[in-house]
């Protein structure tokens, strides 16, 4: 039987399915999964988690000034491994000695990710530095096909890659979101303080820089000025920021901070909400938007995830310009037609039939299936 493992710096709770049915597919193929992940979650979220199968390993940090090695003793775990996939992050010191182990030993392993640190300028000091190792692996998963492109650009070949179109369970999504009773929402709005007539907007993701929160809460603010609807912010997430969210928020009689939430008590939340904000760093919190049936508002942002990939402006979401008065414009436009909410509604859920684990872990079963086969 192959082998194949996967180490990660961490477990986050919204890559457990993924994992659990990667398992599974590959194990139905004659290949054996070894998932190896340690403790360097990100900053304030909170989300890691464990898995009873998977082996944890406790990861050893550096800190050089403000930049941050991290070594995952793992090595003696892999000895036997035909494939070994990691995250192409310049921080992960194994990747390093993967490079060499294929070299010298002819042994495969393969990058997952996005090609570059997406959250920094193209052209920072970092990003140079993945460069020049980005054609070193034996195959690449890219998260979509916008990274693919950008691979192939940068010298690797097309017959290596495999679009993972990055997802998450949104099934389960879906029953969570439908499973709330209509009065048991309406007793959570009485509880909140929001009105019969108010419009609920929600923000929900990690309390950081890149989500751009001081363009949110200030938009929030002019907004109130703006329009004659009245409306109510409620802000899910946790991380650096959070002080300074919380202090806003308690200065504030229509902005509601909440803190982290997950599961069905996430679902909840956003069953209240009409119009989902973010005008920062977009992500895989697109799916959720989708999933929730909640109309996706950002805007023209130089660190958003691949995942941005999945809005079609106009159609499914709106990406307004880098501007608050176009952001607050669009935001009140939804506000006042429920007829372009619904239809943006209805091709989310329509894009949800190939945005999802089991297309993730097809694309990425066969891949390995297919490096494997190389």
């Amino acid at each position: 039987m192959k082998k194949v493992t996967i180490i990660y710096r961490t477990i986050p709770q919204y890559r457990v399915e993924f994992y659990n049915q990667l398992r599974v597919f590959l194990l139905d193929h004659g290949i054996q999964l070894q998932l190896i992940y340690g403790n360097n979650g990100f900053s304030g979220r909170n989300d890691s988690v464990e898995l009873d199968w998977a082996i944890f390993v406790k990861n050893r940090t550096f800190n050089l000034g403000s930049f941050v090695l991290i070594w995952q003793p793992c090595l003696n775990l892999i000895k036997d491994s035909d494939l070994v996939i990691v995250e192409q992050a310049n921080m992960l010191l194994i990747n390093y000695l993967l490079i060499l182990r294929r070299k010298f030993f002819k042994k495969k392993f393969a990058f997952w990710g996005h090609g570059l640190n997406l959250q920094a300028p193209k052209d920072n000091l970092f990003n140079q530095f993945k460069m020049t190792y980005i054609n070193q692996s034996s195959w690449w998963f890219p998260y979509t096909e916008g990274v693919k492109h950008f691979l192939i650009e940068k010298g690797v070949s097309s017959d290596k890659i495999t679009v993972v179109q990055n997802a998450i369970d949104t099934k389960t999504l879906r029953t969570q979101y439908l499973s709330f009773s209509n009065e048991e929402i309406e007793q959570c709005k009485i509880e909140l303080g929001i009105k019969a007539d108010e419009k609920v907007l929600i923000y929900c993701g990690a309390l950081s820089k890149e989500k751009n929160l001081t363009f949110l809460l200030e938009s929030a603010t002019r907004l109130k000025k703006l329009t004659c609807i009245g409306f109510k912010l409620i802000i899910l997430g946790n991380g650096p920021e959070r002080k300074a969210v919380e202090n806003f928020a308690q200065n504030s009689n229509h902005i509601i901070y909440i803190g982290p939430k997950y599961g069905l008590e996430k679902a909840k939340y956003f069953r209240l909400a009409d119009i989902f904000v973010l005008p920062g760093a977009m992500g895989l919190a697109v799916l959720d938007a989708f999933a929730y049936e909640t109309p996706i508002v950002t805007i023209e942002y130089p660190f958003h995830g691949p995942e941005i990939e999945y809005v079609r402006n106009n159609e499914n979401g709106i990406i307004a310009k880098n501007d608050m008065n176009d952001f607050n414009a669009k935001v009140i436009e939804l506000m006042n037609d429920q007829i372009l909410c619904d239809s943006f509604i209805a091709l989310g859920l329509e894009d949800l039939k190939t945005l999802n684990t089991e297309t993730m872990v097809s694309n990425f079963g066969n891949g390995i299936i297919n490096c494997l086969e190389a």
